[in-house]
């Protein structure tokens, strides 16, 4: 057979075709291993922002600066003089870390609940002209207003570093709380946890009580 001798008369491969073969396998594992490592790096990042959003909406944004102060009102019923918690005011700043809080009633709610009722928001911000109090009437005896006490930034949100006070005013008796009474006001923002504030009053209400 002049010498030459063929294995079942077939042909190896070459080595160059055997690259050729190895290199495309490899381009095509490392374009699945991307693909793959995408999706992961997608998939981690969406849980992020997920637990992120969470853990925005299970804190709050919100936080009581100082005392819970309460005035007293006086009101003739019948032969009888009724004293009652007619204000109560406290001061509230942001929570360290938080994103600015719009104060805007569209995007802010107060609810408060007393002895005998519950009002989902009371937060109407209607106040006089001329002394600037929060208004309460009629249809709606009980009112919240807020009021800047330090505002360094956008008007009408608070930033770090700002302070705003709260008033819940009560225009009778008959709906506000009176002695040994438990009242709970809830400031509810558009983003973060409620900043819930439970107090109780005294056995005597005086002129100006430090509910702590």
């Amino acid at each position: 057979m002049n010498g030459k001798s063929w294995v079942n008369g077939k042909k190896g491969l070459t080595g160059i075709e055997t690259a050729i073969i190895l290199v495309a396998f490899v381009i095509v594992a490392a374009a699945f291993a991307f693909a793959v490592l995408n999706v992961g790096f997608q998939s981690t990042q969406k849980a992020q922002d997920v637990m992120r959003a969470g853990m925005e909406q299970a804190s709050s944004a919100l936080e009581l600066d100082g005392a819970v102060i309460a005035y007293k009102g006086t009101e003739t019923v019948g032969t009888d003089t009724v004293d009652y918690v007619k204000n109560i005011t406290f001061a509230i700043r942001l929570s360290p870390g938080k994103s600015p809080v719009a104060l805007d009633p569209n995007f802010f709610a107060i609810a408060v609940t007393t002895q005998n009722k519950y009002w989902p928001n009371v937060y109407y911000n209607n106040t006089d002209e001329t002394t600037g109090a929060c208004q309460t009437d009629s249809s709606n005896p009980v009112a919240a207003c807020i009021y800047p006490i330090l505002d360094g930034g956008a008007s009408g949100y608070l930033e770090q570093g700002d302070k705003f006070l709260v008033v819940i005013a009560f225009n009778d008796s008959s709906v506000a709380p009176g002695t040994n009474s438990q009242i709970t006001i809830e400031l509810k923002p558009s983003i973060g946890n409620v900043l819930t504030i439970q107090r109780i009053t005294p056995l005597s209400l005086t002129d100006v009580m430090d509910l702590g």
